[in-house]
């Protein structure tokens, strides 16, 4: 069967008007040609224009230098950040020490640099100057006084590499050589840990120094024993102020062995025996009281218990300073004053020193031994309260364990003399904050385990119910 076709209805012709006077072919093909370039431009151009950025690279030929753009800080050498396009003021800083500052323009790529981003690249060529470096010694010896404490390290007491990151900052610089800090900060090492760390740092250096930790495994003692107690006479004084009478006692010159023979491993050595001589001096017959102290108070009220807040903001005291302690000028008491840090007794030795005319001062830790030589009779103090001082300087073992002026360095007993005198020299220099030894135990310790050479240690800031002092004068 044959299908009648079908007729279509009829239709006028589409057609295209002319515009602006302009062929319909003519003005489409603009048409086309505006859109493709919007659309090139809408994702080629405008994301960039509207990011404003450019990747920058910072470098610099010192080792992890702190940079600030426009003096907000961006990070550490070498990194790589987006910077807004324009002229900024770039700065490289070491240890808050600027070593070098200029200005930089960023540019504003704007073709496809969101797909394929450039990158600019900024670098300093200066290394350390010499404030810099100071700041970076005193740094590395305050690092290896706190990590020297730590006896084990764990997944909770990490070590960070303090040797190798100062060798890394210095071995750039002009300073490379000068290894007076870091000859002071190996007397600290008393780890395997920070001894594989400090012998990396000195092959980065390329020095041969001595690391004395090193020498612990080298024999099974060290250290000299005096074969009989020296017998030093003590001779009855005293500190004369307008506030008080300090009782004391002269120590005549002495030369003794200030430990023992001991096993050489750490911490035993800080017991070792070495040959020392002390000059004459005098030491308070007892540690300073409550009421001493709280004439130092009255005098000094910026040490008093309503600065407290100041003194902990400052890192002069810890949040137990005088806690429990009387501070009455009208209760004469012999009970050691308790809970004041180590700049607070040298707080009071410096106002005892003007008010007395005297040079008074934490007795060195070969002084304060010294001065124990004088106690036959006095033995363990088993309490707060001192027996009398009698013939010789009271309680010198037991009643509080008592603050010299003697940093304590680790490795200091097994150590050279002229290498430990350069070390304690190098520490004033850089005024480091290190820790200090306390002496004679507390009543509360095992008198089994305490005697003379006993060594303890304190940081500056540590108040405790179980420590305080004795001063000396010359």
């Amino acid at each position: 069967m044959i299908k009648k076709k079908k007729e279509l209805p009829k239709v006028d012709p589409v057609k295209i008007k002319p515009l602006f006077g302009l062929k319909p072919g003519l003005w489409l093909s603009i048409v086309y040609l505006i859109a493709i370039v919007l659309i090139f431009f809408m994702v080629a151009i405008l994301p960039d224009i509207i990011d404003g950025h450019k990747r920058v690279s910072f470098n610099s030929a010192a080792y992890n230098a702190a940079v600030y753009v426009d003096d907000v800080y961006q990070g550490g050498t070498p990194f790589t950040r987006k910077i807004p396009s324009g002229t900024h003021r770039i700065t490289y800083k070491v240890n808050g020490h600027e070593i070098d500052s200029f200005t930089v323009k960023v540019g504003h790529p704007v073709l496809f640099n969101w797909l394929f981003p450039r990158t600019q690249s900024v670098s300093s060529s200066a290394t350390l100057t010499k404030e810099a470096f100071d700041s970076l010694s005193a740094e590395l010896l305050e690092d290896a006084n706190a990590y020297g404490a730590v006896l084990q390290y764990d997944e909770v007491h990490r070590y960070s590499p303090i040797f190798t990151n100062y060798a890394k900052s210095v071995e750039t610089s002009s300073f490379a050589k000068d290894s007076s800090a870091l000859r002071a900060a190996l007397l600290f090492v008393d780890s395997q840990e920070m001894y594989e760390d400090a012998q990396n740092a000195l092959e980065i250096l390329g020095m041969k120094l001595d690391i004395p930790y090193s020498g612990l495994a080298e024999s099974k003692t060290t250290g000299i024993t005096d074969e009989q107690i020296p017998e030093i006479k003590a001779k009855s004084t005293s500190l004369k102020t307008d506030f008080f009478t300090l009782e004391g006692y002269e120590i005549p010159e002495a030369q003794f062995s200030n430990g023992k023979t001991v096993e050489a491993t750490y911490p035993s050595v800080i017991k070792a025996g070495r040959t020392v001589s002390t000059q004459a001096f005098s030491i308070g017959a007892y540690c300073v009281t409550e009421y001493q102290f709280a004439q130092f108070l009255s005098q000094n009220p910026e040490w008093s218990i309503e600065n407290k807040e100041k003194l902990i903001s400052d890192g002069l005291v810890d949040e137990y300073y005088l806690d429990g302690v009387s501070t009455s000028l009208s209760a004469v008491t012999n009970k050691p004053v308790r809970n004041i840090s180590w700049h607070a007794a040298q707080a009071f030795c410096t106002w005892l020193s003007a008010v007395s005319g005297r040079q008074v001062y934490l007795p060195s830790e070969d002084q304060w031994i010294a001065a124990s030589f004088t106690d036959s009779e006095g033995g363990f103090q088993r309490s707060l309260m001192p027996s009398a001082a009698e013939k010789a300087p009271a309680a010198m073992l037991g009643s509080v364990w008592e603050m010299t002026g003697t940093r304590f360095i680790p490795m200091a007993r097994i150590a050279d003399e002229a290498t430990l005198s350069q070390a304690l020299e190098t520490l004033d220099t850089f005024d480091s904050n290190t820790d200090m030894v306390i002496k004679g135990g507390s009543y509360v310790s095992d008198m089994s385990s305490i005697d003379r050479y006993s060594t303890g240690v304190a940081y500056r800031s540590l108040c405790s119910d179980y420590m305080g002092f004795r001063v000396a004068w010359n």
